[in-house]
């Protein structure tokens, strides 16, 4: 399978930054939580974060350490706030990051062992920079879930520059249940902005905990 379908809670890595941790007079800087396209080096160290807004910014200090693999990238969900480098240029310190659940689509006949779609609520779902960002309410109780996407159809009309894709949620609970979490998942789209592409409208179902098929449109308009 696809690196990145396994989802571990993000809630525990972001507890110590969004409450007090015990200390009442120490004043948390002013930091943004968002989802990220995160750079690396020839080291595999962060080298800088690219924002849904397509703003690039400089990682001057990585709190978390992190290290992926050299010259890549990869979807975060990321805590990082304004820093200056001890060469005075400015850019970010990041305090916290999760890799977001970000396979690229496959056909329900790549998965083994067939497709799953236990049940989920979507809490917000909205376009980002070639990718559709999804923060799902699951129950879950320690329980390994696991995530990706199944692409049931392409459509193209080839003179129109639109093409159709439909997606559903691949979920499988492993029959784990419990209180609510979240799970933070987006969808890579760029792979279907072929040349001559000028929109990809995207239907987004998943099977709700109310036991309805919940599905969601939004039109990708790619910037190349």
């Amino acid at each position: 399978m696809t690196e990145g379908k396994y989802y571990r809670w993000l809630l525990p890595l972001f507890a110590c930054l969004l409450a007090a941790c015990g200390d009442d007079e120490y004043h948390y800087p002013s930091v943004k939580l968002e989802f990220l396209t995160a750079h690396a080096g020839a080291d595999g160290s962060l080298q800088s974060v690219l924002t849904d807004e397509g703003k690039t910014y400089r990682v001057v200090e990585d709190a978390t350490n992190s290290v992926i693999d050299a010259n890549s990238s990869v979807r975060i969900v990321g805590n990082y706030g304004p820093a200056t480098a001890s060469d005075g240029i400015s850019g970010v310190k990041l305090y916290a990051a999760m890799r977001t659940v970000s396979p690229v689509p496959q056909p329900a006949g790549e998965f083994e062992g067939g497709v799953k779609t236990d049940p989920a609520d979507v809490l917000s779902i909205w376009m980002g920079l070639d990718y559709l960002n999804i923060t799902l309410n699951i129950k879950a109780q320690g329980g390994r879930h696991t995530f990706h996407f199944i692409e049931d159809k392409v459509a193209s009309d080839v003179e129109a520059g639109h093409k159709e894709v439909y997606l559903t949620l691949y979920h499988d609970a492993a029959h784990d249940t419990g209180y609510t979490q979240r799970a933070y998942l987006s969808v890579p789209l760029r792979q279907y902005a072929a040349e001559g592409v000028e929109k990809v409208t995207v239907h987004f179902s998943l099977h709700t905990y109310s036991g309805e098929m919940k599905t969601y449109d939004f039109d990708y308009v790619p910037l190349y």
